[in-house]
């Protein structure tokens, strides 16, 4: 099972955070939602958002009429809270490890007790829409095999339905509550209809009303470089769904994750030129893509259980390889300057988010001998670590939110001995500049700002953070930007003005049905 969410009562600090996921209270007066570290509720009426708990990677919430909340995350079943807070998170259900699950996620709650969600699994077949009773979860129904979540829907004509994905169109089907069965057959609503695949969620919402609004184009992004002023020097590529990514140590090439229905796969881009090839399509998920210092390999996180995977650059046949075993979801995320220690960061059951070493040899394969260890373990979340750019490090800049919000740090090397808070405000991502004497970072309202470091022998000393440019970032579970190696230039993943789509609203779908029917 995944990590497990800290809870406390208290007011939570509103200064420039980002807010996601929103789902309504059942009485329409509060709404809830995600800060990509807690759990909080906030009054329509005004005042400040109340924490309910710590959830490290929300992955959706519903509020059910007897005020609790049931929650997703990235790695784990599904958990529920009192929505007043102050008491911890209860597991509600656990991933089956024999049918390949690895996290439930995108809870809707169904009349008389019961609740949808949807699992997600190493196993295509397993992957769908389960129903529950809040009395007996662990007694499940499946209710549809589907790569993103469905939706239940009362219907104004007095029926009730289930909706989902399917070759990307939205299909329709009578839905006994009662029984948790489907009745009759499936139907076509929409085609196209978009979906976030590395999530498993659709671009579609319903109302008990007979609305149906969803979007037929999935959120789109566009490289671009900019200057230190965030002027715009040149295009790369075209739009597209695109995650995370990371430059080459020359600058040349970027590795980058590509949404695709059920996952992401991973490509090589050519900056100068354009082109896209594709490096990587293993089933779920592939992400995180890191280069070996000489560019000859290339780490990354692949899976359900999103371990460690390498492969030679060049993308030869049989170069693939695993290179961790483990239970809990690892990202890497810096490849040291001599070639000897990958950085992660781990999601562990106890102490959620850690910062781990791995030995490796110069092609990035586990070195002889050794075992990975941790590096900073602490019962907060640390991630995103950054090797200081020395041939052999002495620093890590790392995110904590030890603060009670995600700041930036830098720690000693290869053992902490304590660490220097870099960001004010709030900050994440941190990069280094090409001599160590430079850190970047994002901070909360999504402005890449840059501090100057005095680094002494067990010492640093930061300069104020100063403002570089806003980046207009889609999300921040990925950096939305990579400095190149000179510090200069940022290729940045912005969304791109001619990406916007309108979305599309149906009034009293069911009667698409309904004409269907009589049709056949």
């Amino acid at each position: 099972m995944g990590p497990v969410p800290r809870c406390y009562n208290g007011a939570a600090d509103p200064r420039n955070r980002r807010r996601f996921l929103p789902f309504w209270s059942p009485d329409n007066k509060s709404i809830a939602f995600f800060t990509g570290t807690k759990l909080e509720r906030v009054e329509l009426t005004g005042g400040s958002p109340l924490a309910i708990c710590d959830v490290a990677i929300g992955r959706g919430g519903a509020w059910s009429s007897d005020g609790k909340i049931l929650f997703g995350t990235l790695a784990s079943g599904m958990f529920q809270v009192a929505a007043s807070g102050g008491t911890p998170p209860a597991p509600l259900t656990v991933p089956d490890d024999s049918r390949g699950e690895n996290s439930h996620r995108w809870p809707q709650i169904l009349p008389g007790g019961r609740f949808l969600y949807w699992v997600r699994s190493d196993k295509p077949a397993e992957s769908g829409a389960y129903a529950s009773s809040s009395a007996r979860p662990a007694e499940r129904v499946r209710l549809v095999t589907t790569d993103t979540n469905a939706l239940y829907a009362p219907g104004v004509d007095g029926k009730d339905y289930l909706l989902w994905q399917r070759g990307g169109a939205l299909f329709a089907q009578e839905f006994d509550v009662g029984a948790l069965k489907l009745a009759g057959e499936p139907h076509p609503v929409a085609d196209p209809v978009a979906a976030l695949g590395d999530v498993g969620q659709m671009n579609v919402a319903v109302s008990a009303t007979g609305l149906l609004v969803y979007s037929s184009s999935a959120t789109s992004s566009q490289f671009k470089w900019l200057d230190r002023a965030g002027k715009s020097l040149s295009a790369v590529g075209e739009p597209g769904a695109y995650g995370s990514f990371r430059l080459s140590p020359d600058g040349r090439r970027a590795g980058v994750s590509i949404d695709r229905p059920g996952g992401t796969d991973l490509w090589l881009a050519e900056l100068e030129r354009g082109i896209f090839s594709r490096f990587s399509s293993n089933p779920g998920t592939n992400i995180y893509p890191l280069w070996s210092p000489d560019g000859r390999s290339i780490l990354w996180t692949s899976g359900g259980r999103r371990n460690l995977l390498r492969k030679d650059s060049s993308g030869a046949p049989g170069s693939e390889q695993r290179i961790t075993q483990s239970s809990n979801y690892q990202f890497a995320t810096d490849w040291s300057r001599d070639g000897r220690f990958v950085l992660y960061f781990e999601l562990a059951p106890q102490t959620q988010r850690d910062l781990w070493i791995l030995p490796v040899t110069s092609d990035g394969r586990p070195a002889p001998g050794t075992e990975p260890r941790p590096y900073v373990r602490t019962p907060f979340n640390e991630d995103y670590g950054r090797f200081s750019p020395e041939n052999s490090p002495r620093w890590v800049a790392y995110v904590s939110d030890e603060s009670g919000r995600n700041e930036v740090y830098v720690q000693s090397f290869p053992e902490p001995r304590g660490a220097t808070q870099i960001s004010t405000g709030g900050g994440r991502h941190p990069q280094w500049g090409p001599d160590g004497r430079e850190l970047f970072y994002l901070a909360p309202d999504d402005r890449l700002m840059a501090v100057t470091l005095k680094l002494d022998s067990g010492s640093v000393e930061p300069s104020a953070p100063h403002a570089l440019f806003p980046v207009a970032a889609a999300e921040t579970f990925y950096s939305p930007y990579e400095a190149a190696p000179d510090g200069q230039r940022f290729l940045v993943r912005a969304t791109p003005k001619q990406a916007a789509q309108p979305l599309t609203v149906i009034v009293n779908w069911p009667a698409l049905l309904r004409k269907e029917t009589a049709a056949q």
